[in-house]
């Protein structure tokens, strides 16, 4: 037999068998990893006397602000703290709405669905708040000893949950104490992020610096990149792209999703940790904890183009957009506050 005409199939096989490696759903791979990216800590300096600070002694380690209902969200230590108040806040005293809604374990990720409820995962459980009447209502917990650690809303009757132990689940937001037994996807290591881009869902798994398509209709994973050494936080922008803070590199990553293609890639000093994009603006904020300050990017140049960096308040874990009232606000994990800076000064 001619080896050349042999080695077409030879080929077919060996790829039939990669494929089927894989697309292994038995349980995490065993594969190299590496401790996940952590923001660096901040210089132990004081804020600059002119940065605009509303005062809150409470770390917060995520933000988010809700166009529904005006309200900015904020992530703490078994809580919730919520306030409509941010943008015209002083800066001698904490929002005097501020409200805060105790929860049954620290939350680790937050959805909005654009109506007014926000869903989240604390421990192993995924709670429903709503934020006109913000009371946790448990519509799913765990069963089983991994925690709860990423969600995102794949449309109005699908949320997707991720475990600490690279599952993914689906249910319905409207369940109530439902247990989550039988996930939709295993197979990964880490589902720390989970992010819906037009109905593709990506997950980013950070302690193998990886981005990895999820087929949820099929019940299985697509294509994965390796994004960096040390990638740790992802968001979505209005071109339907997905930024990647890789931290331990300090870059910015710019993926595609309808075909996973790393598209750009730009250095960002200072452990980049925080992301927001600004879809009025265009303007992708980065968070640099080991600098206390913050980058604004262009991104449609087909390369990121800084257009202004800003000192900020110390350990600026976290970043969000109000689009009403024009705001960047960034928060400090260490308890310093919230501090505003408008939109258009990036201009």
């Amino acid at each position: 037999m001619n080896p050349l005409r042999a080695l077409p199939a030879a080929l077919a096989v060996s790829c039939v068998l990669a494929l089927a490696a894989c697309g292994d759903q038995s349980g995490p791979p065993n594969v190299p990893t590496v401790p996940p990216a952590t923001p660096a800590a901040a210089p132990a300096q004081a804020a600059a006397e002119d940065l605009d600070i509303v005062p809150l002694e409470e770390p917060v380690h995520g933000i988010h602000w809700d166009a529904s209902t005006g309200s900015t969200i904020l992530l703490a230590e078994q809580a919730i703290l919520l306030t409509r108040e941010l943008a015209t806040a002083p800066t001698d005293a904490p929002p005097r709405d501020l409200e805060r809604v105790d929860l049954p374990a620290t939350p680790e990720s937050l959805v909005l669905d654009g109506a007014g409820t926000a869903y989240l995962t604390a421990g192993p459980t995924v709670l429903a708040i709503d934020l006109d009447d913000p009371r946790p209502r448990e519509i799913a917990r765990l069963d089983g000893p991994a925690d709860l650690v990423s969600i995102t809303l794949v449309d109005d009757d699908v949320l997707a949950v991720g475990t600490s132990d690279g599952a993914i689940h689906v249910l319905d937001p409207a369940s109530e104490g439902i247990s989550l037994t039988e996930p939709r996807i295993t197979g990964l290591v880490g589902t720390d992020v989970l992010v819906n881009v037009g109905g593709s869902i990506a997950a980013l798994d950070r302690r193998q610096s990886k981005i990895t398509e999820v087929l949820l209709d099929e019940g299985t994973v697509g294509f994965a990149l390796r994004a960096g050494n040390g990638a740790s936080t992802m968001v979505t922008d209005a071109r339907g792209r997905i930024l990647v803070a890789n931290t331990r590199d300090g870059e910015l990553l710019v993926y595609s999703l309808d075909r996973l293609i790393l598209r750009q890639r730009y250095p960002v000093p200072g452990s980049p940790h925080g992301i927001a994009y600004d879809a009025r603006e265009d303007i992708a904020w980065i968070t640099q904890t080991g600098r206390n300050e913050i980058g604004a990017y262009t991104l449609g140049t087909g390369i990121p183009v800084e257009v202004a960096r800003f000192a900020t308040v110390r350990q600026p874990d976290s970043v969000t957009i109000d689009s009403d009232n024009g705001f960047v606000y960034i928060a400090s994990a260490t308890g310093d506050g919230i501090q505003r800076i408008p939109a258009s000064d990036a201009r």
